[in-house]
């Protein structure tokens, strides 16, 4: 079999700092690390058999026309959703019966143990096609370079800061010096499915759901969020992080998957680093020290070499990080898609501003600390089967 995302870790990537911080979920601030020691010790991985027809990148692909355009421009072609049309008529993509083969019990416990499971060719080639063609007809706005542009200054400078750049001139040079020293991890756009109609039936295609319910062990799920992101050559290392220690959930039940649209090489592509069953370490927020450095306290394993058509997918307290990618190195892209049980509930405080509140600003208000979660921007997803 095709064993391409298992590499040594000296052949694989680079590690973005002596000391990976990871973020403090309630500040934002550093807080735990994760030094090189994790990178040393591998044990078993799950990969998936792929799909008969995987998908190779074509003459015309992504990534070229995103190289032509510039960045600035590539943004924009992931963003306006005034334009968008419906490609074909198919509501989302269907649960195969190669997906009930390879999502067997043995997975789903490899998953439960691990916290991350890739699943090569989950999207077949046309599939990955409408994916592509319907966010590239989301193009052309400044409004949403703008948006893109402020959540990172909001993110390096806090949200009154953000307020005050209301041009995307304003908030590049705001950006200049942190670019020119790599501390800019990736550029994101949040929710793109708010936007297209067709973009919605796919991230609420009945084959997410079905590995979403599988491999949480839950009879139905809920789409919290999804973000296109834009790793561009020179960007800084993603740090450290839980999904879940992001959003304003109560609950284990949530997971991510992270859907590459251009390819992603083994080298200087920075492909998704875990911590291995770093989901089920509740020892560590029970005893640990906020200061503490967890270098060796997990083993690594990352993706490796991944393709349009592929899926990453995490649990929502997997530990996680990406390495930067170089100058003249590839660009990134990836459509991640969040998903929580349905019955969850919100947090039984008040959410302080995290980096994802742009998800949740709009409609958490309408509902009550601790209530369960049931709004229509956090639809529920049809049966699977």
């Amino acid at each position: 079999g095709d064993l391409s995302g298992i590499f040594p870790a000296e052949h694989a990537w680079k590690e973005p700092s002596a000391k990976v911080m990871l973020m403090s979920p309630a500040t934002m601030a550093p807080g735990r690390a994760l030094g090189s020691g994790l990178a040393d010790r591998y044990g078993h991985v799950r990969v998936l058999w792929p799909r008969p027809t995987p998908f190779e990148q074509r003459p015309h692909c992504r990534a070229g026309r995103l190289r032509r355009c510039g960045y600035v421009v590539a943004l924009q072609a992931l963003c306006t959703a005034s334009r968008s049309k419906k490609v074909g008529t198919l509501r989302g993509f269907p649960v195969t019966d190669e997906d009930r083969q390879r999502c067997s019990t043995d997975v789903m416990l490899d998953f439960e143990r691990q916290g991350f499971l890739k699943v090569p060719g989950i999207l077949m080639e046309d599939e990955v096609a409408a994916v592509n063609d319907v966010i590239e007809e989301l193009q052309g706005s400044e409004e949403c370079t703008l948006q893109a542009l402020q959540h990172q200054v909001r993110v390096q400078f806090g949200a009154d800061t953000a307020a005050q750049c209301r041009t995307v001139t304003a908030c590049r040079k705001k950006l200049e010096a942190l670019e020119k020293r790599g501390e800019v991890s990736f550029l994101q756009y949040f929710n793109l499915h708010r936007k297209s109609e067709r973009l919605r039936q796919i991230a609420m295609s009945p084959r997410f759901s079905f590995w979403a319910t599988r491999l949480l062990g839950v009879p139905s799920v809920r789409l919290y969020q999804d973000a296109v992101f834009m790793k561009r050559p020179g960007d800084g290392a993603t740090d450290w992080h839980s999904d879940l220690g992001l959003a304003p959930f109560d609950t284990n039940s949530f997971l991510t998957f992270w859907l590459p649209l251009t390819p992603v090489p083994p080298r200087g592509g920075s492909s998704l680093v875990y911590a291995i069953g770093s989901h089920r370490d509740f020892a560590l927020p029970f005893h640990g020290d906020l200061d503490e450095d967890l270098s060796g306290r997990y083993k690594l394993r990352r993706t490796g070499s991944i393709l349009p058509g592929d899926a990453s997918i995490h649990h929502g307290w997997t530990l996680h990080s990406a390495s930067a990618v170089p100058e003249g190195g590839p660009l990134r892209v990836a459509w991640t898609l969040g998903f929580i049980a349905d019955g969850a509930r919100l947090l039984r405080k008040a959410c302080s501003a995290q980096e994802d509140a742009v998800s949740y600003e709009s409609w958490i208000r309408d509902l009550g600390q601790g209530a369960v979660v049931d709004h229509p921007m956090v639809p529920l997803l049809p049966p699977a089967d």
